[in-house]
């Protein structure tokens, strides 16, 4: 798909499809911000509220790409065209999908102390969705905001690098310490989904520098 068929979703006869990202984007840093908090909860009744408000989060976004499949599929466009427009929104929403799954595990293997590694795991995926909502709100003007958007994207890939190299400490040092067996399953469960998490960022990531090196 060329670079001026991917620009013509944000001209005005194409509006509609704008707000639907903006959606997208606004619940998935909602969602990161909560499962920030998630991990520093220790009260069950907060944190079983918290993982609530992140699934309310992940179905809203569900409704948003159904949403923009309507709205495709009722545009005139190439099969070809159709495909690579809705791959962000399917990018996205994968992303959500993590965290909700992030959160799922955060409540369902609790343990008495987060460790500061995954602590640390969390607080990066939650900047680097605050830099893709901040990328998403570029995107109309993406000629003139290139610089910061890609500026924005190699913050999301050194987030995703630092939360590798945590990721692999943690592995590390897991089998290192006097855990039961449930615990390591516990621990290892819950870096897994955070170390999923960062990545499938990542690839929004990768996807917006791709469009933007065309520039």
């Amino acid at each position: 798909m060329s670079l001026n068929s991917f620009f013509q979703f944000f001209v005005p006869k194409e509006k509609k499809f704008y707000p639907l990202y903006q959606k997208q984007a606004a619940y998935i840093d909602k969602a990161a911000t909560l499962l920030r908090q998630m991990l520093l909860e220790t009260n069950l009744e907060q944190l079983e509220a918290l993982r609530k408000d992140i699934k309310d989060c992940e179905t809203k976004g569900d409704d948003v790409l159904r949403e923009f499949y309507s709205q495709l599929f009722n545009t005139v466009l190439t099969p070809f065209d159709r495909d690579d427009v809705h791959e962000l929104a399917e990018m996205m929403d994968t992303f959500l999908d993590h965290i909700d799954d992030s959160a799922n595990i955060v409540l369902t293997r609790r343990f008495l102390a987060v460790d500061e590694d995954l602590n640390t795991m969390a607080e990066n995926i939650m900047f680097a969705a605050e830099n893709l909502n901040n990328i998403i709100s570029d995107l109309p003007v993406m000629y003139d905001k290139q610089k910061e958007i890609a500026r924005l994207c190699h913050g999301i890939k050194t987030l995703e690098n630092e939360n590798d190299v945590l990721y692999g400490r943690y592995i590390s040092k897991l089998f290192q310490q006097d855990y039961s067996l449930t615990e390591i399953i516990k621990r290892k469960d819950m870096v897994q989904v955070l170390e999923n998490t960062t990545n499938s960022v990542k690839y929004i990531s990768d996807k917006i520098r791709s469009i933007i090196s065309k520039l």
